[in-house]
């Protein structure tokens, strides 16, 4: 049994110490040799190769990390978004370190320690208007595939999607019939409908109304075997595609006029659009009736409103979630809401600005080079040259091999995607990065 103490205190304190000193003369684990064989080798187990040839040492200082060949990266892609503060973060470690001393590793629906209460505690005071309860899972998928029992409950088994083309939703079986990716689910039967409509398109002055217009004829011909309507306030696999309050408005209007509930799918947006839920950041949240998150949330929850409340057979599970996780996510949040990270003048919004100055003027350096940039807080994103796939995956290894970390999204077109670790990234780093990816343009 763990009793918390001054002696627990202070080899706490001692242990930080090290941590730092190792993090400021770091010793590489492993041969530049070594490290490639024990990368084809994880390939080997895998069945495929790394995307590219990252193998970290565990050591890291703010938005880089060191490779286990002693190699420093500037990493822009952080686990494809979960990082926000970055790596060896001393105050998520004392965190981490604090929960694991708990006497359970893992946390279910049948026991469950304080730290499970005070994540859902912690999360639903920041909620948006309307959500009365949470219910924790592992994945954002899982949190998903809570979302899509509930919605079917409520409206008495009906097992039609309503969804967004470029939509991405998760890689389980459900989730991937409903995301907008034939080649996400190869040799994988469809058991239920989904409809797809079009997301906003900021170069048509017609987009909004044809949603409307094609949301209104799915509803006519299938609206009575629909379940919901799923929803990305900001499209995060397309490329971090964004769309105004208006374009929602009507269409949730419409959804509600005919009873069909709207799933607001945030896993990729908690945290990163310059306030905790992008559902508050647009004013949605009279429209939402499930919500879910993931991702920084380091697990998942579904969000939901009373009415909403699941048989209790419906929803369970062996594991909710990892101790530690859970009192890192509870801090996570504590430290978003508290230290000038969210809001127009907290940090996302600054390092958008500034990261679209950055590409700005790289555009204007290098004509035709850059394009279409998108995105908010601490998701952006640009296309390289005409944004073909083997363009972009091209620039982005590039960059890895001149010590930058990115990650691409959409499918031809294919943008590059930066994931900005708000909490900890630097003015400098991030020129630095700029200087790199203009390096690898040429």
């Amino acid at each position: 049994m763990v009793f918390y103490g001054p002696k627990f205190e202070q080899g706490l304190r001692l242990l930080l110490e090290a941590i730092t000193e190792a993090t400021n003369a770091p010793k590489p684990p492993l041969s530049p040799a070594a490290m490639h064989e024990e990368l084809a080798e994880l390939a080997g187990l895998r069945g495929r190769p790394a995307f590219y040839p990252y193998l970290g040492s565990g050591i890291g200082r703010g938005a880089r990390a060191m490779l286990a060949d002693g190699r420093w990266v500037l990493d822009l892609a952080l686990g494809i978004g979960v990082h926000l503060f970055g790596h060896g973060n001393l105050d998520l470690i004392a965190t981490a370190l604090r929960a694991a001393a708990s006497d359970l590793v893992m946390q279910g629906n049948l026991i469950f320690n304080r730290e499970y209460n005070l994540l859902m505690k912690t999360l639903m005071a920041h909620a948006p208007a309307g959500m009365a309860h949470c219910w924790l899972s592992l994945s954002g998928a899982d949190a998903n595939e809570n979302a899509l029992k509930l919605v079917r409950q409520k409206r008495d088994g009906r097992p039609g999607i309503i969804a967004f083309r470029g939509c991405f939703h998760g890689r389980t079986s459900a989730m991937a019939e409903i995301t907008d990716r034939p080649d996400y689910r190869i040799g994988q039967p469809r058991t239920f409908p989904v409809t797809y409509i079009p997301f906003y398109n900021r170069h048509d002055p017609d987009s909004s109304a044809t949603a409307l217009r094609t949301l209104r004829q799915t509803i006519a011909h299938t609206g009575d075997q629909t379940a919901a309507m799923v929803v990305e306030l900001v499209q995060g696999e397309a490329g971090f595609v964004t769309a105004p309050r208006e374009f929602f408005v009507p269409l949730f209007e419409e959804c509600r006029a005919a009873g069909i509930p709207i799933w607001i799918d945030e896993i990729q947006t908690f945290a990163r659009v310059t306030e905790l839920f992008a559902t508050t950041l647009l004013g949605l949240a009279e429209y939402a009736d499930v919500i879910t998150i993931g991702k920084v949330f380091h697990g998942s929850a579904v969000l939901f409103r009373k009415e909403f409340a699941p048989d209790p057979a419906l929803i369970s599970g062996t594991y909710s979630g990892a101790t530690v996780p859970m009192a890192v996510a509870r801090r996570i949040i504590e430290k978003l809401t508290t230290e000038n990270i969210l809001g127009p003048q907290g940090r996302e919004s600054q390092l958008e600005r500034l990261t679209r100055d950055h590409l700005e003027r790289l555009s204007r350096s290098r004509p035709g080079a850059v394009s279409e940039v998108d995105g908010v807080g601490a998701m952006i994103a640009f296309r390289v040259g005409d944004g073909s796939i083997n363009r972009t995956r091209e620039f982005i290894k590039r960059c890895f091999d001149s010590g930058l970390i990115l990650y691409f999204g959409g499918h031809q077109p294919t943008c590059v995607r930066l994931f900005l670790p708000a909490g900890i990234l630097t003015e400098e780093e991030l020129a630095e990065a700029f200087q790199i990816m203009e390096r690898c343009l040429a």
